[in-house]
């Protein structure tokens, strides 16, 4: 059985969340923190999760917008089993309903245009590249091998008109997740390019799409992430509601 662990996270206006994660393999990220703190919510929106792992993004929300309700889906069983465990040790239960369906299958028992928001943090890596962790969760939270990018956006199909999607991404796929999101008509509205110091290359970016909006973007200032001696910048522990 895998190991696990407990550690806790805070967010700006969210305070502190507890999360049991896996030891070793797939743990969550500074990635979903940044998603989390980018998104925009209004107090009655209905927010679904893709591939909420061990739930940390859906915790956070919760905990940042006290009137919102969230489905967080997860089909890997032991991060299910963890995502269930961290909604009941945060008393979130009942704003928070998880489900464990495929991805896949999903618009199968949802009807569509039932959501404000979806938020994802989908897998960087294509199946047929990088190397391969030796952990099967790693894998499917990092390799598309079931699920690739263009499944992850079809699932427009559950939001509303003018519905948002937020996600994070690797930058150097921009180009392929632009024209995936025009495809399906999500249009890019908000994006905010993420460094990991202030004079090397774009590694991240964050995004909001609009279905069946009209054109017209915003192109916030780059965040980046470490100062020049390697320590978190100041917006990074401002985003993170204390010091990491």
């Amino acid at each position: 059985m895998t190991a696990v662990t407990r550690d806790s996270i805070a967010l700006r206006g969210a305070g502190v969340v507890s999360i049991a994660q896996p030891k070793k393999g797939f743990r969550f990220t500074l990635d979903s923190v940044l998603l989390a703190d980018f998104c925009r919510i209004k107090p009655s929106d209905r927010i679904l999760e893709l591939g909420a792992g061990t739930g940390v993004i859906s915790l956070l929300l919760a905990k940042k917008f006290p009137k919102i309700r969230v489905v967080a889906d997860e089909f890997e069983p032991h991060a299910y089993g963890l995502l269930c465990l961290n909604i009941e040790q945060n008393t979130l239960r009942g704003r928070i309903v998880p489900i464990d369906r495929d991805i896949n299958e999903l618009s199968r028992s949802i009807a569509p245009d039932t959501f404000d928001v979806i938020v994802a943090n989908p897998p960087y890596t294509k199946c047929s590249a990088g190397k391969k962790s030796p952990s099967r969760e790693r894998q499917a939270a990092r390799q598309d091998r079931s699920a690739p990018l263009p499944v992850w956006l079809d699932r427009r199909d559950l939001l509303k008109n003018k519905g948002r999607f937020f996600l994070v991404f690797p930058a150097g796929r921009m180009a392929e997740l632009m024209s995936s999101l025009r495809e399906r008509q999500l249009e890019l509205k908000r994006l905010r390019f993420v460094h990991p110091f202030w004079d090397k290359p774009a590694s991240l970016v964050l995004l909001e799409a609009v279905k069946a909006a009209g054109t017209g973007l915003e192109v916030l200032p780059p965040l980046i992430v470490h100062g020049p001696g390697g320590e978190y910048s100041k917006e990074l522990t401002d985003i993170y509601g204390c010091t990491p």
